[in-house]
């Protein structure tokens, strides 16, 4: 079968498409032909070499959507569409590939008014996002929340689900006056153009200077300084994300002067979704799947890519910072 992968660290050149054996499921695991697989931030940093635990021959992919064949199982007969999402791309071969095997918590239905390049689009993001805004965020009727980063899909997830999950004002930010517009023009309100004014200047304009409770910061570098300018004293900025840079940078004066307050001390706080436990997996798809399925919530695109173009593709993601998902099909 057809399967992309990187044989040396390096640019987007030393992807290449290989032939490889088809994988055989282990009991109780199911064959899945993959008809989509998306592209991440973190199939990036892992080709470049930055996460050591990811050595060169690794397939890329950390989720896709495809269909169940072969015997299936119970729970999840052949035929069945599913989304895959796990430790694929970074502890063993990833979804950019004909087909992949899936345990009984990696595979998940797919709701059927979504496509497979939808589908391939959601497991990463939603559940990242979700994750985030429970166990992180701590999100409650009311809150105030920054999120920047509404092109991004991270970022954008965690605004739907916050949205029709009782959070009150909702600041995000794009990087460019195009994507502000696009955004403005999907009915996303409070959006700060970074190319006009600064993430803390905007968010300060927009709440006539007293911050926001809580910020969820899935872009990492200068923005986590801005976001902690941005909240109110003693509020919280959650990181847990760095396609802006894996520095981060932050103002001591900020994070001393604007210390305390109702809810204590100003504060960062690091969130990574592979440290939670499997209950808030499953908790947070049984969340985000019926929303999914009433049109509650909805992944945004930006292009679709051939396999075979997985490098352009993922350049287009890493360099042109499209607003929405880019995917591959297969």
């Amino acid at each position: 079968m057809r399967a992309v992968r990187f044989d040396e660290y390096g640019d987007y050149d030393v992807l290449k498409v290989v032939d490889i054996p088809q994988p055989e499921p282990a009991p109780g695991d199911v064959l899945v032909k993959l008809a989509a697989a998306a592209v991440n931030p973190f199939d990036n940093t892992c080709r470049r070499g930055w996460v050591a635990q990811v050595l060169p021959g690794m397939v890329q992919g950390n989720e896709g959507a495809g269909v169940v064949v072969g015997d299936g199982s119970e729970s999840l007969p052949a035929g069945s569409r599913v989304m895959v999402v796990g430790t694929y791309g970074f502890a063993r071969p990833g979804t950019w590939q004909e087909y992949v095997t899936a345990g009984p918590t990696e595979a998940v239905v797919v709701p059927d008014n979504l496509s497979d390049v939808e589908a391939a689009a959601v497991p990463v993001a939603y559940l990242a996002a979700q994750l985030a805004l429970l166990r992180g965020v701590g999100l409650a009727p009311g809150m105030s929340l920054l999120i920047p980063g509404v092109g991004g899909s991270v970022g954008n997830a965690a605004i739907q689900l916050a949205r029709v999950q009782g959070a009150g004002r909702i600041i995000t930010s794009a990087g460019r006056t195009e994507k502000a517009d696009h955004a403005r023009s999907l009915g996303y309100t409070d959006v700060i153009d970074l190319s006009q004014e600064s993430l803390s200047a905007g968010v300060m304009r927009l709440t006539d200077g007293k911050g926001v409770d809580v910020a969820l910061d899935s872009i990492g570098g200068s923005i986590t300084g801005e976001a902690l300018k941005s909240v109110v004293p003693g509020g919280r900025v959650i990181n847990m994300g760095y396609p802006g840079g894996t520095t981060l940078t932050i103002d001591s004066l900020t994070l001393i002067w604007s210390a305390q307050g109702a809810g204590g001390s100003t504060s960062v706080h690091g969130f990574n979704i592979y440290f939670q436990p499997p209950e808030a997996f499953a908790a947070a798809w049984a969340t985000i799947l019926p929303l999914l399925a009433a049109g509650r919530v909805k992944p945004a695109l930006d292009r679709t890519y051939p396999l075979g173009d997985a490098a352009e593709a993922t350049r287009r993601l890493i360099e042109d910072r499209p607003f929405g998902k880019v995917v591959l099909t297969i």
